[in-house]
Formats: C-alpha cells, structure tokens, sequence
C-alpha cells in the first residue's frame, strides 16, 4: 500500500535483524555489493547489518528475495513493534486474507493514531479478495478520519480504495466521482506516489469502460503511457494489461494483441502468477473475436493450466466461459453446454457476477443457433435479470438486443421494441 510520512513511521528494530541479515548473506555466499543488488549499495546493507539504520518493508522485502527465504527469517513477528509491518508484508506479498487478519488482530487489539491506516490496509485487502461490502465501511472511515487529520496523501489513498469498493458494487458513478476529485487534487500538486497518478487514470478508466465510455476509456490509458518510466516491471505489466482492455474495446484488436503480448513476458518474470493467468484468457478472447480459434485455444488452456495449479478457484469461471465462447465459434454446442455449466456452478459458488453473465449469454447464444428458441428466451431473460442489478451496463444493452432480436425472428415486435428501449437507455 502506497505510503507518506504519516504511513511510514518506523518500526521499533528487533535487534537481531542485522545479525540475522548478516549470517544469511554470508551462508549464502554474497558480498554486501552483490546482496544490494542494484537497488541499494553496500554501505546501506552494512548499516542494516550493524544496526545503524532500520529496514523499510519494501527493503526487507528485496533482500529476503536475494536470499531466497521467507521475511520472517529476518524479523520477529512476535515482536510488538513489527505487528504493522506483518500486516503490510503480508498486503505487499499479495497475501490477502492473511493481512486481513492481522490488521482485524490489531484493530480489535486496541485503538490508536494508526487506526485509520490499519482501517485502510484492511479495506484494500478486502479489494482485492473481491469483498467489496466489507471494505467499503474500513475504507469510509480511513477517508473521513485522514482527511480531518489533514493527511491528505494518506486520505487520497484510502479515497482511491473507497473508490475500488464502489466500482466492485457497481457504484461506478461515485466511485467515478471519487477518483476525479482525487486525481484534481494530484493534479494541483499533491505529493504522493510516483504512480498513483497513473492508479488512478487506470482505475477512472476502467470507471468509463464498465460504463460503455470506452474511447474516453482509452484516452486515459494513452494519458498515463507518459508516465510508464515510475513503475517497475509488474506495475507496467498491468499498465499494458489495461491498455490491451481498452484497444479491444474499441475495435482495435491488433492493438490490443500487441499490448497484451508486450505485458505478458513481463508478468512471467515478475512470477505474477494470477495477473499472468488473467491476461492469457483475455488475449485468448482477442484472438478468437480476429478468428484465430487455435491461437485462442493454446492460451486458454494455458489459462486453465495455471488457475489448475495455483488452485485460483475464482478465476476458473472466467477460464471456463472463454472456452464455452471458444466451443460456440467451432459449432460445438454439447461442449459449450458442458463448460457454461461449470463456469456458471463457480461463479455462483464465489459471487462472480461478471463470469456469471457472460456464461449465460453464451449458453443463451448456443441454444438459438441449435434453434432452441425457447431455451434461448428463458436463458436471455436470466442474463438480463442478473444484469439489470449487477451490471455491466454495455453487457446488459448487448443481451436486450439479441434478446430483441430472437422476439423479432417470432414476430413479437411489440416485445422487442420494448427491450430496445432499454436497450437504448442502457
């Protein structure tokens, strides 16, 4: 989570960091000048090693790396003053659920000036364990209190995770508002981050495409391609991740291909298992709306490979779903029952809303090219129901026009004008 000077207050040191940190450098057979690597020099791991300066998370974080064992091994998680650490640790390592238990461990433990930072390490944990109900209370509270403290960079943080919750709960036009607000305010000279700037015109265009704005959309994105050069491998990764959305939105698939395929190498090296997981299964779906069933076939089952493997139960839905699309542009309608069934006991099993639609729309597809017209209606109407009160809106405008579409081929216009009503409001 991004920090100021209000959110990186300095742990108290358990002194056995630099002894410990020593011992493994050398069973590991490295310099200080080769442990610094290129991010620090050896006078810094020296002062590390005797004590003399006291270790960020980002560092212990990098150099545990280099060693090749766990932070803990360095630090003492019993220690009272590395509780906050632990937590941030455990929020930087990408594990979710176990920051958010240690930040409920500390806030339940007692209240303290640190609380709104807890609140807001919480609220983005919950984010991105895809809890948007739980997070929303954590991160309005982080907000509220930050900004009457006159943190206002530790409150922009908090605003843009607050935004992130909304998004989730389809809020899209608060979470919008959020981020405009707090993206004027980096604008007029807020410090902060090097890359938030960049955060937020990823996550406000995201805003614009759940909306069906997707050239507004895109013209965020190519904003923040001038300020690439602030992040590392990972964080460009994700930029370009964004940017092949936005391309393939638009149209422009070869765009998007050549996006994508920049950032999945990129991924791989930074081991960004489920980011790397997630962007073959979208470029398996842009090579099969250019048509390139093989091409489209040999990502997804990658896709399917490493949800497999890193045991990421959530995504299996969207794997399963881009196979079923897969198996309806080959005439495979049996197949495409199987897999829709699969994505769809999944999505419902973890409330992925997205995924749910999506296979839906699929299955409603497939019956009304086996000329189950009846099937197809009944399957329609569900996606639209779902839609109706999850979202996205350019989804919802897409399933009442083919469902339109089929009334047309019955002779129930009056219905179908009705559906393109909301279409058109949608």
């Amino acid at each position: 989570m991004p920090k100021t000077r209000a959110a990186t207050r300095r742990p108290r040191v358990d002194t056995a960091v630099g002894p410990r940190l020593r011992a493994a450098r050398k069973k590991a057979g490295l310099t200080q000048r080769q442990l610094a690597g290129d991010r620090y020099t050896a006078a810094y791991i020296s002062a590390l090693e005797g004590g003399l300066v006291r270790p960020s998370w980002a560092a212990l974080t990098f150099l545990s790396g280099r060693l090749g064992l766990p932070v803990h091994e360095l630090v003492r998680e019993a220690q009272p003053g590395w509780d906050r650490l632990a937590a941030d640790l455990h929020l930087a390592s990408g594990e979710w659920q176990q920051a958010v238990d240690a930040y409920t461990q500390l806030l339940d433990r007692d209240a303290n000036a640190e609380t709104p930072l807890l609140l807001r390490g919480r609220a983005e944990a919950l984010c991105r364990l895809n809890r948007p109900r739980e997070a929303l209370p954590d991160a309005a509270a982080a907000y509220e209190a930050l900004t009457q403290a006159g943190q206002q960079a530790d409150a922009a943080y908090a605003g843009y995770w607050l935004s992130y919750a909304h998004y989730q709960l389809d809020n899209t036009a608060e979470a919008a508002a959020l981020l405009r607000q707090i993206l004027a305010e980096v604008r007029a000279g807020l410090a902060v981050q090097a890359d938030f700037k960049l955060r937020l015109l990823v996550a406000l265009a995201a805003n614009e495409s759940w909306d069906g704005h997707h050239d507004r959309a895109l013209a965020l994105l190519e904003e923040g391609r001038t300020l690439t050069d602030v992040m590392d491998d990972r964080r460009r990764a994700t930029f370009l991740f964004s940017l092949a959305i936005g391309y393939a939105q638009t149209g422009d698939h070869e765009a998007a291909l050549r996006a994508g395929t920049a950032a999945l190498p990129l991924y791989d090296a930074a081991e960004a298992e489920v980011e790397a997981t997630s962007l073959r299964n979208s470029l398996a779906l842009t090579y099969l709306k250019m048509g390139n069933l093989g091409r489209a076939s040999e990502l997804v089952a990658e896709a399917r490979e490493r949800t497999t493997r890193e045991n990421n139960t959530q995504f299996l839905a969207h794997v399963a779903e881009t196979e079923a699309q897969i198996a309806l542009a080959a005439g495979d309608h049996v197949a495409v029952k199987k897999l829709v069934a699969e994505a769809l006991d999944v999505a419902r099993a973890t409330q992925q809303t997205h995924a749910e639609s999506a296979a839906l729309l699929t299955l409603a597809r497939s019956e009304r090219q086996a000329g189950n017209a009846t099937d197809a209606e009944t399957t329609y109407r569900q996606a639209v129901e779902l839609l109706r009160t999850s979202g996205p809106r350019p989804r919802l405008a897409e399933a009442l026009r083919e469902w339109a579409d089929l009334l047309v081929s019955q002779n129930r216009h009056p219905e179908a004008v009705d559906l393109l009503q909301e279409a058109l409001s949608a």
